[in-house]
């Protein structure tokens, strides 16, 4: 009767366990996952996936990275965005990164929007410059960008271009390490702002990442959630 009882309840057990392991393996929904760094390591983290958004949190030691990538079409509505970060990216120098060099901008927490279909007039010749710099650095999705990034030492609100077709957005940096940076973006508005004028399609792809270099000191623990279209206010 004891293994009859003992077998019973491990096949009831079975459901549960199934269920618990489904779920697991389709947490990330539509979202695929990797690495940021080609020779970097994914860190631990906890995620979770909705039909419209994304929330991740990860404590990355150096040489830790992980991004998020999914692939879709929407309009440039709004997306509401929260990041929270308790150390910055310093770098290799004694004056810390510099968020303006393609190389050495490496944000500890970012979220991208890809235009797919979209594109800006830069000539040939720059774009086998950017190719041929993207061997070293990595290649980006074609189409032009807006990047939403907590910053290693930029005035917060700062807007630059990063490259030809990538604008960044610093919505927060060193000062706020330890807080939770909420925020709602108006992609078109944001879009216009930064190129002068309407996007030609809808987004297409949408990147979250963490990421912490290999020179860096010590850890950092960054969470990022996106909700994209976010829900009407």
């Amino acid at each position: 009767m004891r293994k009859v009882a003992l077998l019973l309840l491990c096949f009831a057990a079975l459901p549960a366990s199934s269920v618990r392991i489904f779920a697991a393996g389709e947490g990330l929904g539509k979202w695929e996952e990797s690495t940021a760094g080609r020779w970097e390591s994914l860190p631990e983290r906890h995620v979770g996936a909705t039909d419209n958004g994304i929330s991740v949190e990860a404590t990355m030691f150096p040489g830790k990275s992980v991004r998020y990538r999914r692939v879709g079409s929407w309009a440039a509505g709004s997306a509401a965005l929260r990041f929270g970060v308790d150390n910055v990216n310093f770098g290799r120098s004694d004056y810390g990164r510099n968020d303006y060099l393609l190389d050495e901008a490496v944000f500890p927490a970012s979220v991208t929007f890809v235009f797919g279909n979209d594109s800006l007039k830069i000539g040939w010749r720059r774009r086998v410059t950017l190719f041929l710099k993207q061997l070293s650095y990595g290649f980006t999705p074609s189409g032009v960008s807006l990047t939403y990034a907590w910053g290693n030492g930029l005035p917060v609100g700062s807007m630059y271009r990063l490259r030809e077709e990538e604008t960044v957005f610093v919505v927060a940096g060193p000062e706020e390490a330890g807080k939770t940076i909420s925020s709602t973006r108006r992609l078109a508005d944001d879009f216009k702002a930064a190129y002068g004028r309407s996007p030609k399609g809808p987004v297409t792809e949408v990147r979250v990442v963490a990421r912490r270099p290999s020179r860096e000191k010590g850890p950092a623990h960054a969470s990022i959630t996106v909700r994209f279209p976010a829900s009407p206010e």
